[in-house]
């Protein structure tokens, strides 16, 4: 009996050191987090937040149905879409600021699946391929900014199967 309380009181003891160097690694990632934070102005953080927020797609509510129109502040459309309870569906599609398009998506309930085209900002395609179920599937190709195919390659349910001559 006494040896079962040792031997219990050692694995307590074991099991305390090891939560302890767990919570102090992850307060010092925490602490290196904040230090890198604490290095970028209230100006800088705000700017970064707003360069990504113009980008954000929010329905007006959780369950919106309908469709999606927003524009850049010179009146062109940035992004146009169809919301079916409050998840993109359908085609969607997001234009530059001088009204080329970007890129054409499609989404099944949220999640895409279908064809995709991204276009340089001259209005060249620079890549394109398919989705099935939120992963890239079939063959996708690439392209530099004067149209010359650079690269083209395989893919199965988000894995690289390999590059396709």
């Amino acid at each position: 009996m006494k040896y079962i309380n040792v031997i219990t009181t050692s694995i307590f003891i074991c099991l305390i050191a090891m939560f302890t160097r767990c919570n102090t690694g992850s307060a010092e990632a925490e602490k290196v987090k904040q230090d890198s934070l604490r290095g970028m102005s209230k100006a800088d953080s705000a700017k970064i937040a707003a360069e990504l927020n113009k980008y954000l797609i929010q329905p007006p509510d959780a369950d919106y149905t309908g469709d999606y129109v927003d524009k850049y502040p010179n009146g062109v459309i940035k992004f146009t879409g169809f919301f079916r309870f409050g998840k993109r569906h359908g085609q969607w599609m997001a234009f530059y600021e001088n009204g080329l398009k970007w890129s054409e998506c499609f989404y099944d309930k949220g999640i895409k699946h279908g064809a995709t085209m991204v276009y340089h900002p001259n209005g060249q395609l620079q890549y394109s391929g398919w989705y099935k179920q939120d992963q890239k599937d079939s063959l996708w190709f690439f392209y530099d900014d004067k149209g010359k195919e650079l690269d083209r390659r395989a893919f199965r349910m988000g894995v690289e199967t390999g590059l396709v001559n």
